[in-house]
């Protein structure tokens, strides 16, 4: 397939491992300069290495507006004016260093914060972003989202909840600049097979006898019995999504949740 992604600019956000560590390779093997962009340069900077030209490491904080804006004016400085914008930094925040919380447990602050990491953070890379992407006539904007903001579970809802808002929110930006040349969508992934999740799963009791390979293929079957291919998923199966809808063969395609998830929502 050809993408036409050759010379676009991409950023994407939370790229230091997992899902943003995938896509950011995918774009660059398809031309694309690509600025990889999380709290810690110095992760990045291994995969930049690895990269090579066109690959930029810029270490900022998306919750923190003045870092953001300086990280933001490096990269145009460096590789121009952003085509393809991937808002992948999310995840839980908790005071009390465990994650998965009934709703009675989970306090406001950790609410609060949990929504700025998730919906906040991409209101603000957006806002900051989008208007220049119209201006030119073309942009794509994917945020990635989880199977959690459609079929939550009954733990973890400020997660839920923020990665729902999320949802609504990239339907309304596709609404904004659909007639000005940018699209937006949501990529919505389902237990995939991340450092991040084997660190999770590891403390499950069972956990013990096993490699870090095998934690979630092990667990899969009881945590996601839905997963209809019978697999977890995996970083690269989110980053072939995201190529494709940030490709030219996407262009009529957005306001969309392209859902990877093996079948494990259950609504269609």
């Amino acid at each position: 397939m050809d993408t036409q992604l050759n010379g676009r600019t991409a950023l994407v956000t939370g790229a230091s491992q997992g899902i943003g560590e995938a896509i950011a390779r995918a774009l660059h093997a398809e031309g694309a300069k690509v600025a990889l962009l999380a709290r810690s340069e110095a992760k990045l900077a291994a995969i930049t290495d690895a990269l090579g030209e066109r690959a930029l490491a810029v270490g900022a904080d998306v919750t923190n507006e003045e870092s953001l804006a300086q990280a933001l004016a490096t990269i145009e400085a460096k590789l121009g004016p952003v085509d393809i914008l991937v808002n992948n930094a999310g995840g839980l925040r908790s005071s009390t260093g465990e994650l998965f919380r009934p709703f009675e447990d989970i306090p406001d602050a950790d609410w609060l914060e949990t929504w700025e990491f998730n919906v906040l953070s991409v209101v603000r890379v957006t806002r900051a972003l989008a208007p220049a992407m119209a201006e030119r006539g073309w942009g794509r904007i994917i945020n990635i989202s989880s199977e959690s903001g459609i079929q939550p579970d009954a733990v973890a809802l400020e997660y839920a909840s923020a990665k729902s808002a999320l949802n609504i929110l990239t339907k309304g930006i596709s609404k904004t600049y659909a007639s000005r040349g940018v699209v937006a969508n949501v990529v919505s992934p389902a237990y995939v097979d991340t450092p991040i999740l084997r660190d999770l799963l590891a403390q499950q009791e069972g956990a013990e006898k096993l490699l870090p390979d095998e934690l979630a293929a092990h667990f899969q079957p009881a945590l996601r019995p839905n997963i209809a291919v019978g697999r977890p998923g995996n970083p690269e199966d989110v980053a072939a999504a995201v190529v494709f809808l940030a490709s030219e063969r996407a262009s009529f395609i957005t306001g969309t949740n392209l859902r990877v998830d093996g079948g494990s929502v259950m609504a269609i």
